[in-house]
């Protein structure tokens, strides 16, 4: 039979009923796009023709027409709204990424499409509504104030992403704890309305949240922070602060006294954070579990040899830290006792180095791969911004004596000189931030 003429005479619904176990467990454990998602509206709806060549990865669905996440999403909620889909299929539903529905302007979402999908999605557990990548013009505060009309509580939501949602208000950001009560994490990086009174009504009322990111969101201060430290005490585990610039040494060390259980700590270019900060968490109890800490491009601090030994000794099950090399190079003659403090660190795996200048010495990296954390080491990740030397009068240059520099040649040859030595692999990047 031609594939024209199966696609034609495929009846999907007898299909699902041969493995309706399979499906369900397939369902349950994948993340499914709006393109997949909406293919299980249609085919529960018996739109069998238009659905079957997207199942067969096709783009188009005829000639001319090409189907968008913006046209599946609609196809979702109009089967919602109809009342078309199956009582199985709304169970079946446990997450949804709207992240590339993009409004045009003669097509777009209505007000209430956010109240839709929670109403016919009992068993949602994620929601991902960033606008990262489409700036998600359509994730505005009229759908949530939609909940509010309804009194819509759903209770099963544990994971929330409004990353980059930039027409979100504070009285919005508000009310998620009455919509979402039990959610485990909550992503407001460069969320509009994000402010300390939204961020502690968030945590105060969440009480179950195991994930806070509230990365670059600059109305944040150490108010914000000091609420999360007294009402995520018991679970938190992950914390995003990356750019936060009102932030202190203060409110640091609240969350460090308060917090036992945090593993994950980004405190990426927060530029007022200070030593005494990281000597503070060194010496907590929040020390036991801290596996990531991530302190690149903050200004004050700088990694004497004390301070080094310090995190080494106390922070036992580090994992990934990241830091600038200036932050490790402020005196010249300490690197090498600086590369030798690495030794202490048991269970490091990862060292990001960002900043890395153009003539920076390799030797000091080799060395480092070769004799940090005692063998555990796995990766050394180094970020460097444009160097002159990679582009030259229209030329891809080498540069004389490579083997004493960081270039893309002398990383790529120690590497291929490793022969399988326990030495932790050097990768060269160029960072995105320049």
């Amino acid at each position: 039979m031609a594939m024209d003429d199966f696609i034609t005479h495929y009846q999907p619904p007898s299909f699902f009923s041969l493995f309706p176990d399979a499906l369900a467990v397939t369902i349950r454990h994948l993340n499914f796009s709006n393109e997949t998602l909406a293919i299980l509206a249609l085919v529960n709806h018996e739109c069998y023709l238009t659905t079957m060549p997207v199942l067969w990865s096709t783009p188009r669905l005829d000639n001319s027409l090409i189907y968008t996440p913006l046209q599946c999403i609609q196809s979702i909620l109009t089967s919602m709204e109809n009342h078309s889909l199956r009582p199985e299929t709304r169970l079946m539903i446990h997450s949804l990424d709207l992240s590339q529905v993009q409004e045009t302007l003669y097509s777009t979402l209505p007000d209430n499409w956010l109240f839709i999908i929670l109403q016919n999605a009992p068993m949602l557990h994620n929601l991902c509504l960033s606008g990262k990548t489409t700036t998600s013009p359509f994730v505005q505060s009229q759908a949530f104030r939609k909940l509010a009309q309804t009194n819509m509580i759903h209770t099963v939501l544990n994971h929330l992403d409004l990353s980059d949602c930039t027409d979100i208000r504070e009285p919005v950001l508000k009310s998620l704890p009455t919509h979402f009560p039990n959610l485990v994490s909550i992503n407001l990086s460069r969320t509009s309305g994000v402010t300390d009174i939204a961020l502690g009504l968030i945590v105060d009322h969440c009480q179950y949240l195991e994930t806070v990111n509230i990365a670059y969101c600059r109305q944040v201060s150490d108010l914000g922070l000091f609420a999360v430290a007294k009402f995520c005490r018991r679970n938190l585990r992950v914390l995003h602060l990356t750019g936060n610039l009102k932030m202190t040494d203060a409110s640091l060390l609240a969350v460090a006294k308060h917090c036992p259980r945090i593993e994950k700590l980004f405190l990426g270019e927060c530029s007022r954070i200070t030593d005494s900060a990281l000597e503070w968490i060194a010496r907590s109890c929040s020390s036991v579990s801290l596996k990531e800490l991530e302190l690149h491009r903050c200004d004050k601090i700088m990694f004497g040899l004390p301070l080094l030994e310090l995190l080494a000794n106390k922070c036992n099950v580090l994992e990934r830290l990241t830091l600038s090399y200036r932050q490790i190079n402020s005196r010249r003659d300490d690197l090498k006792l600086v590369m030798e403090a690495f030794r202490d660190f048991h269970r490091l795996q990862s060292i990001d180095i960002y900043e890395v200048p153009e003539h920076s010495p390799a030797l000091f990296f080799w060395d480092l791969a070769f004799q940090a954390s005692r063998g555990h080491l796995k990766a050394i990740n180094l970020y460097r911004g444009s160097f002159m030397t990679d582009y030259i009068l229209g030329n891809y240059a080498s540069a004389p004596e490579y083997d004493q520099n960081i270039t893309d040649q002398s990383v790529r040859k120690f590497n291929d000189t490793r022969n399988g030595a326990h030495k932790a692999i050097v990768n060269l990047f160029v960072d995105d931030f320049y």
